[in-house]
């Protein structure tokens, strides 16, 4: 009989569960729970989508900084990112790869500035020599690079020459490291730097005088004794063996 009426004043809207009573709303909350989730996902995958095929956040600027010989529009071009490209669809490192095939860029960066712009910055190539090969005259850069063709010879930058000129020619690196260790009034004198082999290395300078460097060993001590030494009246300084200079 106790049971009986317990039973009979159980509120309605309750259930009994172990013989707990519990709300009848929460099955309705856990069933909400179950659908929440997917229902999240496929709003989140649709906006991917809707992002990633359509220019809703498409590109709309391309802004590029470094660039002193290259145009905007030439670096652009050579980016090769269309405008209302959408932004997910931009991979950084192939547009980075597109810009490097251009020899006038040394170095090439790009990153992404949502919503709506994809930012470059470039470093170009700075010519120190030149180069006459069988395609003409080549603007070389300190890496030993051959960058860029040329009409004249330039009247402000030495030759350089060398059997093979390519960046991985060592006696290509030999030179133009020698040439780079010089001071900068120096290295105005400089007509021409030669590099037959990597451990004879000579230049030319203004006046018909000619300096025997050498190896690339001590390469900083001879740099820094021959200045002093070209105040000697000369046409030949050797500084090989830079503890006995000779001036002849």
């Amino acid at each position: 009989m106790t049971t009986t009426r317990r039973r009979a004043t159980a509120r309605p809207g309750l259930r009994s569960t172990r013989g707990r009573p519990v709300r009848g709303g929460a099955a309705t909350r856990a069933k909400w729970r179950r659908w929440a989730l997917p229902v999240l996902l496929a709003a989140v995958t649709v906006l991917a989508l809707v992002l990633y095929f359509t220019p809703l956040l498409g590109v709309r600027s391309v802004a590029v900084v470094g660039n002193a010989t290259l145009g905007q529009d030439q670096v652009v071009q050579a980016a090769g990112i269309q405008p209302g490209t959408p932004m997910l669809q931009v991979d950084v490192d192939e547009t980075r790869t597109r810009l490097m095939a251009l020899q006038k860029i040394a170095a090439a960066e790009v990153s992404l500035a949502w919503p709506s712009t994809v930012r470059v910055k470039i470093t170009e190539r700075t010519p120190v020599a030149f180069l006459v090969a069988r395609n003409g005259i080549q603007l070389v850069d300190a890496d030993g690079v051959p960058f860029e063709a040329v009409a004249q010879r330039p009247v402000n930058l030495p030759e350089l020459r060398v059997r093979t000129a390519s960046q991985d020619d060592v006696a290509t690196r030999a030179a133009l490291t020698v040439l780079m260790a010089l001071p900068q009034p120096l290295r105005t004198e400089v007509t021409a730097v030669i590099a037959e082999q990597p451990g004879d290395v000579r230049l030319l300078l203004k006046g018909d005088r000619e300096v025997h460097w050498g190896s690339l060993e001590e390469t900083a001590r001879k740099a820094a004794i021959l200045p002093p030494l070209l105040t000697r009246p000369g046409k030949i300084y050797d500084v090989t063996t830079p503890a006995l200079p000779t001036v002849a």
